[in-house]
């Protein structure tokens, strides 16, 4: 691993990283599309990852560059913190992912077995495990501590592109190219829920509210799917025109956040009313919107996309 922290704030202060743009500021420093976002759970430090196959770290305050990882063999297109903060898990298409100790910077811990591309990863709450999935069509979960891999989900017939835990742990929940979301016990492995939506195209993107009792799925041509886990009563929020690369929950619940792209064209990033179902507020990101985060405390929103740039929003101001 080569972590060039000292590079990055000399860089930071010739080249401009961030501009300031209406609502927040754009960061500038990737040489490709930003097919990955997260912040940090103190909300201090944002990591960006892309077509460069690199990882950036960022002052999430300020938008200054902190640091580049450097290690992947291709492209990057998934990253998240550990719930400590003092780990980074990325996956690539290079067929690996890596776990980045941000307190040590030694040379990150590099876990091998998938098939091709890994599309996803996410670590459970308690900071054990780490889930990754990719274009093999599994789900890998692997012990964080010795990083070997522990059990394999298997039931999704095509590639798996999205990940995501509830907040206590119970349930992983995946969405896939075969158009199914996935809702798995995440203690016994056994699959619980299986929402289709294959009549609509595949799944890109999948969140869990913080309570748990919903999900959220984007889906390609412009579609966003909720369910609720309990009763499986199933809602549709209209207004993307094209694939919904990112969605995320507001950490009070309220609010999804949704973001849309297609070739050649600025994304659309949608806030939407969750008790209404209504959108809220809508904003234009310079590209085609791949990624997008919110942050714990609920202030900031990160839109990674295919111009190479993310969009570092104060999410209070997107509200109306």
């Amino acid at each position: 691993m080569r972590v060039t922290s000292a590079a990055a704030s000399l860089l930071a202060l010739l080249l401009p990283w961030t501009v300031a743009a209406e609502d927040g500021k754009v960061l500038k420093g990737h040489t490709g599309w930003v097919g990955a976002v997260a912040f940090a759970p103190d909300g201090k430090t944002l990591a960006t990852a892309g077509a460069d196959r690199t990882v950036h770290l960022w002052n999430a305050d300020t938008g200054q560059a902190q640091a580049t990882l450097t290690g992947h063999t291709d492209y990057v297109g998934a990253v998240a913190f550990s719930p400590d903060g003092k780990t980074l898990a990325s996956g690539s298409f290079d067929g690996t992912a890596k776990l980045w100790d941000l307190a040590a910077r030694k040379d990150p811990r590099t876990l091998t077995g998938h098939r091709g591309v890994v599309q996803a990863v996410a670590f459970s709450p308690d900071g054990k495990t780490l889930a990754t999935a990719g274009v093999d069509a599994t789900i890998r979960l692997w012990d964080v501590t010795d990083g070997t891999e522990k059990g394999r989900l298997t039931k999704h017939r095509t590639w798996v592109n999205a990940l995501a835990y509830s907040r206590d742990g119970a349930v992983l929940v995946s969405g896939g190219s075969d158009g199914t979301v996935r809702v798995w016990n995440a203690r016994t492995n056994e699959e619980l829920r299986v929402f289709d939506v294959a009549k609509l195209g595949e799944v890109r993107s999948v969140a869990v509210s913080p309570d748990g009792r919903t999900v959220a799925a984007g889906v390609r041509y412009g579609t966003v799917k909720l369910w609720d886990v309990g009763t499986r009563e199933e809602r549709t929020l209209k207004g993307h025109v094209s694939d919904v690369w990112a969605v995320a929950f507001t950490p009070d619940g309220k609010t999804l956040v949704s973001g849309d792209g297609d070739w050649n064209r600025s994304g659309d990033v949608k806030l939407w009313d969750l008790a209404t179902g209504k959108e809220r507020a809508a904003r234009k990101h310079g590209g085609e919107v791949l990624a997008l985060a919110v942050s714990a405390d609920g202030k900031r929103l990160a839109v990674g996309g295919w111009d190479g740039t993310v969009s570092l929003w104060d999410l209070e101001r997107l509200r109306p």
